[in-house]
């Protein structure tokens, strides 16, 4: 985040198809996160997403409305 120059967490969101890396690898540093789950499967881990998308085409109304 540094080397981006982005200091401001409530400006990022982490996009990742892993539950247990991806997304709460952004849960731990404070992020929202954004489950990329196009099978749609069915969460039944611990690991609570932000968001959830199926196709990334999903992804504009999802940083429009932020």
């Amino acid at each position: 985040m540094n080397q981006l120059n982005v200091l401001d967490r409530t400006k990022m969101l982490l996009v990742g198809d892993s539950l247990s890396s991806d997304i709460q690898g952004g849960i731990n540093y404070g992020i929202d996160t954004c489950w990329f789950n196009p099978t749609k499967q069915l969460n039944e881990s611990q690991h609570k997403p932000t968001y959830e998308i199926a196709g990334l085409e999903e992804l504009s109304g999802i940083l429009e409305s932020n």
